[in-house]
């Protein structure tokens, strides 16, 4: 009797992840589709993604551009002296006016762990992009990838987000 409730809860609990139960479960798809940790650092900003990155030169002015098969980051430096007051806005308050300046009005800011960020999705594409503040500049660190994998690298997005470092 005990080895059949034993494997009724067993079946119950892999019942659960498969259909979504725990959302807080994160996936993190393995080393071999994402490679392994790779630091890459440029003027005042690091950030932590993998070995299957390259730093390419950018041809639309972005601070720095890095590509994988599976997707894009790209990183904008907004010095405080091109803006009136910049330097005295908060994270949150920067996030809310880059969505308003692109035009994305019926985006919405979130905030997880203190991290700044918000999401735009196309037919075609995802971007999650983070706001992080230095001391003299806001950084805005995008990360791109098709529709069709934005659900198994969301929680990749985040946790690369994690290790930017801006000065």
């Amino acid at each position: 009797m005990k080895k059949i409730i034993l494997f009724t809860a067993f079946l119950l609990s892999i019942s659960c992840l498969l259909c979504g139960c725990f959302p807080d479960v994160m996936y993190i798809p393995d080393e071999s589709y994402i490679g392994q940790a790779k630091k890459f650092e440029k003027d005042k900003f690091s950030i932590l993604l993998t070995d299957k990155f390259a730093e390419e030169e950018s041809q639309r002015g972005f601070d720095a551009y890095f590509v994988a098969d599976f997707c894009g980051v790209v990183v904008i430096k907004e010095e405080f002296t091109l803006e009136e007051g910049l330097a005295e806005k908060s994270l949150e308050e920067y996030t809310i006016s880059v969505i308003a300046n692109n035009g994305h009005a019926n985006i919405t800011p979130q905030t997880e762990d203190g991290l700044w960020f918000y999401e735009r999705t196309t037919d075609s594409s995802y971007a999650r992009s983070y706001c992080f503040k230095g001391t003299d500049s806001f950084w805005i660190v995008q990360f791109l990838c098709s529709q069709s994998d934005a659900q198994s690298l969301k929680d990749t997005f985040y946790l690369w987000a994690q290790s930017v470092e801006v000065k």
